[in-house]
């Protein structure tokens, strides 16, 4: 039995809250003087930043295009995209969140310049009244048999393009509300239905694989 299954209220670990959170302060400051740098002409940290996120920057944009073929050529657009617009950078913002916004749109101009999902792009199909609160498979998940993350990525090419977006980074991605609204840029109370409209018509088109 994992001990940490039977802790007791009085031998509980202390919270990491304010650890972790003092950390994530140091990243901050760390990545917005690596900019700076970068921008005075030490083109070579960018590769710091490109190893940082870019395990997160492959991703998302795998799960948005569901194309391991294109993967990696529109990481290295993305990763491309933000060292030319590194200039435009605000360092009151998040690196991170800055980067993924720029991902996520090189994968919805990929798809509309393919023409794949233009429909999925534009439609607006209207949920069932039933809220599906689960947390969805992960189409990468080692213990997904090769079929299973087939249909899931198949099922997630199907969402229409906003909530396809919202899904992957809410409950493929478990980034919060508040880092989803500055890569998203959309008020919070609208990500949050698009995630349970999102998860509804993910697990109907999940059950009609069955």
């Amino acid at each position: 039995m994992n001990v940490d299954l039977v802790r007791t209220r009085s031998d509980a670990p202390p919270r990491e809250d304010a650890h972790q959170h003092g950390a994530d302060a140091d990243r901050l400051v760390e990545e917005r003087l690596w900019v700076e740098l970068i921008l005075e002409g030490d083109v070579n940290l960018f590769r710091r930043l490109v190893e940082r996120y870019q395990g997160s920057v492959r991703g998302v944009i795998l799960r948005l295009v569901g194309s391991p073929a294109d993967t990696d050529d529109l990481a290295q657009q993305a990763f491309l995209r933000a060292f030319q617009a590194l200039g435009d950078f605000k360092t009151e913002l998040r690196f991170s969140s800055w980067l993924l916004r720029i991902a996520v749109n090189a994968a919805k101009d990929h798809l509309k310049s393919k023409k794949r999902g233009e429909s999925s792009l534009s439609s607006e199909p209207t949920p069932d009244e039933a809220v599906f609160a689960g947390h969805i498979e992960d189409p990468e998940d080692a213990s997904l048999s090769a079929e299973r993350r087939a249909e899931v990525h198949a099922a997630l090419s199907q969402l229409p393009w906003k909530y396809r977006e919202v899904l992957v980074l809410k409950s493929v991605e478990e980034l919060p509300y508040e880092e989803i609204q500055r890569i998203l840029e959309l008020p919070l109370t609208t990500l949050k239905i698009r995630v349970v409209r999102a998860r509804e018509m993910l697990r109907k088109l999940l059950e009609d694989k069955r």
